[in-house]
């Protein structure tokens, strides 16, 4: 009985392994697209000039670093957002921000990603890079860290 036992754990145990392995790659997986919608929904609302969802997609807290005539500066959300809807209101002509590629690393409650983007207006090109930090509070991942610059 002990030999048809252990007979049956050995034979079923790489199933196992990998049925747990699938289940922890699915959860990683949804992780991720959660992470990348976020991320698409901080470009998308900003180039639809939807300001109240570009915040949204920002915990309340969060800090932005960015370059600027060769200084670093400072602003928390408040401050950063009402820059956003000035440059809009201001823009000659409409902006458009999309990501060219994206580099995602998490772990159970904190992502670090890195994005490439490419700023159009009219026939002006501007590319730079962001380098978020997330985290994940009641389920849903917010921007807590933001440090961005031009090429």
């Amino acid at each position: 009985m002990k030999a048809l036992f252990r007979n049956l754990i050995q034979f079923l145990f790489p199933f196992l392994l990998l049925f747990f392995q699938l289940e922890l790659g699915a959860d990683d997986l949804a992780e991720k697209k959660n992470i990348e919608d976020l991320i698409d929904k901080y470009f998308a609302t900003w180039s639809n000039i939807d300001m109240e969802g570009y915040e949204s997609c920002f915990h309340p807290n969060a800090i932005i670093h960015f370059e600027r005539s060769g200084d670093v500066k400072e602003d928390k959300l408040s401050t950063f957002i009402a820059g956003q809807k000035n440059a809009h209101a201001y823009a000659q002509e409409k902006m458009k921000e999309v990501p060219l590629s994206k580099k995602i690393q998490f772990d159970k409650g904190t992502a670090q990603v890195t994005v490439r983007w490419k700023l159009t207006a009219n026939n002006r090109e501007q590319y730079g890079y962001d380098y978020f930090t997330l985290i994940r509070l009641k389920k849903k991942w917010k921007i807590i860290y933001l440090i961005f610059h031009n090429d």
